[in-house]
């Protein structure tokens, strides 16, 4: 079969694009043929799987919304004259057979965060909410793969998106943050190269988007540490984005010492397995696929509530702290598994072998081979 997966734009630390690539080398594996259809690849390589080829769609635009927009209406004659048995879209893109819901409801959530008036005056807004009606909306065939449970609810209140078009994916993660034999010596090793002592707490935090993942929370609860546990602590931020304005509140607040920023990485699962606590503050995030990564490697986690995959977190013994959200919680949570740090790593560990996380790429594939049947 000829499987497409479309998507915006493609930047290799992304949690959706990881994600679509996932997907892709699945459809590969089962001997489909897999067509990425992006507006950019923004990547040194392309895909080196047999089996997956990427397309360019053209698109046009100063904005970011407005290069959406040039895409789905660019993507339309691609899609036609493409001769797909499915077509998977992997932003809100009208006419696709299946869209999957890596974020949020965009009509839930942007109100939560501007005043009506200005939602009014803003063009982004006005076409991203098209974007999302046209495939939520009651006239859509679209059937959407959501991957936490509030996301059915919302899509239901805005739209009656009705029951047969919405699907529960599992979660999804990169295989290669399953605990592994020698994940002992990967620790050592990874600390060493950080330059982080045994005897020190490794705070880890993942993400591209360092304020909506709640990096000034982390900040601020580092901060408020009592001295003698705040000294031996350093939190580490791994993610693709600016740290201005998280270095000037770590300036604020005189931790700038305990904190470094290491850019995009890589090596996410051996940051894992060689930290003590991996932190998910966030204010907004559909689900934190980090969370059970961090679970899958044997890491304790501290998660905000607003996280989807928070109830990884809890049935994995860790932290999640509720909303609303209290300032003062935060590092209390830090401090408490400071200080139990020994037998909360060796419970993480026992867990750790007890789930396994890696089946939403085979589930997908398996919804578009029926479909396409």
């Amino acid at each position: 079969m000829r499987f497409a997966f479309a998507s915006f734009r493609y930047f290799p630390f992304g949690g959706l694009e990881k994600d679509m690539l996932r997907m892709a080398e699945c459809a590969a594996a089962r001997g489909h043929e897999a067509v990425i259809l992006t507006g950019a690849w923004e990547d040194d390589k392309l895909p080196d799987t047999p089996g997956i080829t990427v397309e360019i769609v053209p698109t046009r635009g100063k904005s970011n919304h407005a290069r959406a927009a040039s895409f789905c209406r660019n993507i339309k004659e691609v899609i036609a004259q493409g001769n797909f048995d499915c077509v998977l879209g992997l932003n809100r893109i009208p006419g696709c057979d299946f869209y999957f819901a890596a974020d949020n409801c965009y009509a839930v959530e942007m109100p939560k965060k501007h005043a009506k008036w200005v939602l009014k005056t803003l063009p982004r807004y006005r076409t991203y909410l098209a974007l999302e009606e046209a495939v939520a909306g009651k006239d859509s065939k679209t059937v959407i793969l959501y991957i936490a449970d509030h996301q059915k609810r919302d899509y239901q209140s805005c739209y009656a998106t009705p029951d047969e078009r919405l699907v529960l994916l599992p979660p999804g993660m990169n295989p290669a943050c399953r605990r592994s034999a020698n994940a002992l010596e990967t620790r050592a090793a990874k600390r060493r190269e950080l330059q982080i002592s045994d005897d020190q707490f490794m705070l880890l935090l993942v993400g591209s988007n360092f304020r909506q993942k709640g990096g000034d929370r982390a900040i601020r609860a580092l901060a408020a540490l009592p001295e003698n546990i705040r000294s031996n602590c350093r939190l580490i931020f791994a993610g693709a984005d600016k740290p201005d304005f998280c270095l000037k509140l770590a300036r604020e607040l005189d931790v700038v010492e305990n904190i470094r920023f290491i850019g995009p990485r890589k090596d996410v699962p051996e940051l894992l397995v060689s930290c003590d606590v991996l932190l998910l503050p966030a204010r907004n995030e559909a689900t934190g696929t980090v969370i059970v990564e961090a679970v899958s490697s044997g890491a304790p986690v501290i998660a905000s509530g607003e996280c989807g995959y928070a109830k990884y977190a809890a049935l994995a013994g860790s932290t999640v702290l509720p909303e609303p959200w209290q300032d003062s919680a935060f590092p209390r949570a830090i401090e408490e598994l400071y200080l139990d740090r020994e037998r909360a790593l060796r419970h993480a560990v026992e867990y750790s072998s007890t789930v396994n996380y890696t089946q939403r790429a085979d589930r997908t594939i398996d919804l578009m081979e029926d479909f396409a049947k």
